[in-house]
C-alpha cells in the first residue's frame, strides 16, 4: 500500500513539472485573436517627399490669378462702363424733375461757400490764393465722373494746408518761386501714392492709428491754425510757425503793434455769425439763417 501511495505522488509530481508551452506558440495564438477581433481597415499614407509634395499643391498667387481672369471674361459692356466711369452708374437711376433742382441749390451754395474757404487754405499753406481756387474746383469736377463714394467731401482742408506749410517753409521761403513747384510736386507725389494704396486695398492700416492720436493731432492743428491767424485779427504780423509756444511768443511781443479797425471789423463779424448760428437752432422760422453761421 505504501507503494502505492508512492506510485500516485510521483505522477502528480509529473504532471505539475511539464515544461510550460513555447512563447512563439503563444504570440501566434494571441496575433490570431486580435486578427479575429479586429476588422476595422487600415489605409496606408505613402511617404511623400517635402519638396514634392509642396510643388503637386497649386500656387496661391496662381489661383487668385485664374479667379480674377475668369472674372474679367465674364464683365459685361455695361460692368466695363460702370468701372471706367462710375458715374454711369447714378446718371442711369438719376431723377431729372425731383433732383435737378434741390442739387442745383446744395452745388451754388457749396460753391458761394467755397471760393474764400479754399483761398484761406492756400493762404495757409503759403501759396497764392489762385492755387485755392484751383484745388478747391478741379477735383469736385474730376470726382464727379470718376468717383465712387456719395458721402465724401473733396478739396482743400486746414489740416492739409498745415502740413504742407510745415514741411515746404523748411525747406524754402513762402516767397520764392521754387516753395509754388514744391508744393505742386508734393501734391502729385501724394496723389500717385493714393492712388497706389487704393488700388492695393490699404486702407486697413488706418486702423494701427487708435482715435484718441486722430483726435489729439486734430486738436492741436486747430489751435495751432487759430494763432497762425490771430495775425488777421489784431493787425500785425506773427511769426510763421507749427508750434504753439512760438506764437503765443510771437503773439505776446508784438502787442505794442495792436491796431483797432481789424480787431473791431473781427468781432463783429464773429459776432454775427454766431448770433445767427443762435437763431438758427433756437427759432424754427429762422432756420434759413443758420447755414449762414456755420463757419
Amino acid at each position: 500500500m505504501r507503494r502505492e501511495m508512492d506510485l500516485s505522488a510521483g505522477a502528480a509530481y509529473s504532471s505539475s513539472s511539464s515544461p510550460p508551452p513555447h512563447p512563439a506558440s503563444s504570440r501566434s495564438s494571441y496575433a490570431t485573436a486580435s486578427a479575429l477581433r479586429i476588422s476595422r481597415p487600415v489605409k496606408v499614407i505613402p511617404l511623400q517627399h517635402p519638396s514634392i509634395a509642396a510643388s503637386s499643391k497649386p500656387s496661391v498667387y496662381g489661383d487668385l490669378v485664374s479667379r480674377w481672369t475668369e472674372k474679367v471674361r465674364r464683365m459685361t459692356l455695361t460692368e466695363w462702363i460702370e468701372l471706367s466711369l462710375p458715374c454711369y452708374r447714378w446718371i442711369r437711376k438719376y431723377r431729372w424733375r425731383q433732383d435737378l433742382q434741390p442739387d442745383l441749390i446744395s452745388g451754388v451754395t457749396v460753391g458761394v461757400m467755397l471760393v474764400p474757404q479754399s483761398m484761406s487754405y492756400a493762404k495757409l499753406a503759403g501759396l497764392q490764393p489762385i492755387y485755392g481756387l484751383y484745388s478747391g474746383f478741379v477735383p469736385i469736377f474730376v470726382y464727379a465722373i470718376f468717383g465712387s463714394s456719395r458721402q465724401l467731401a473733396i478739396g482743400p482742408v486746414a489740416l492739409t494746408s498745415l502740413l504742407v506749410s510745415n514741411v515746404l517753409s523748411g525747406i524754402t521761403d513762402p516767397s520764392d518761386k521754387l516753395y509754388t513747384e514744391l508744393a505742386i510736386l508734393l501734391a502729385l507725389l501724394v496723389g500717385i501714392l493714393e492712388c497706389i494704396m487704393g488700388l492695393l486695398r490699404l486702407g486697413w492700416l488706418l486702423r494701427f492709428i487708435s482715435h484718441s492720436v486722430i483726435s489729439g493731432f486734430t486738436t492741436a492743428s486747430a489751435v495751432v491754425i487759430a494763432l497762425s491767424q490771430a495775425k488777421y485779427f489784431l493787425g500785425y504780423d506773427i511769426e510763421r510757425s507749427s508750434k504753439i509756444i512760438p506764437l503765443i511768443k510771437s503773439i505776446i511781443s508784438g502787442a505794442d503793434k495792436f491796431s483797432w479797425p481789424p480787431f473791431v471789423m473781427g468781432s463783429l463779424m464773429l459776432a454775427i455769425l454766431l448770433t445767427m448760428k443762435h437763431l438758427g437752432k433756437s427759432r424754427k422760422n429762422l432756420r434759413f439763417v443758420q447755414a449762414a453761421g456755420h463757419w
